[in-house]
């Protein structure tokens, strides 16, 4: 990873049902609640006909979040799996990554890959 400043894309899959993002770097509480919101935005076109739909996140640069941080995200995960969430498969090799976001996505179904391949195959497996 070149930096720490956070960043992000987020795309959907209308066809598939699929919501996809990408994150890195170290985010502050704000700085999340922003990007969540726009995650929340790309989302609606599922909410709004109660879609359910899956989740891909590619979290290769990403690093792990403070609590406050690590909160808001686990309340957003918690939020989703209520409004159609149905999997969330992550990408991420880096043990603090997968151990924090097995903690805070605990009750929904969510899977860890080293590869976005491997993870959207999985995505659509089920």
């Amino acid at each position: 990873m070149a930096s720490l400043a956070p960043s992000h894309s987020i795309s959907i899959d209308r066809h598939r049902a699929e919501l996809h993002f990408a994150i890195s770097g170290l985010w502050t509480k704000a700085t999340m609640q922003d990007f969540l919101g726009e995650l929340l935005d790309k989302a609606r076109p599922f909410l709004r006909d109660r879609t359910p739909f899956s989740a891909l996140g590619d979290l290769r640069d990403f690093v792990p979040q403070d609590r406050e941080t690590a909160q808001v995200i686990r309340d957003s995960i918690l939020a989703g799996r209520d409004n159609g969430l149905t999997r969330f498969a992550v990408v991420s090799s880096a043990p603090l990554v997968r151990m924090q976001y097995r903690r805070i996505a605990d009750g929904v179904e969510v899977e860890f890959f080293d590869a976005p391949d491997e993870a959207r195959r999985w995505l659509r497996s089920g």
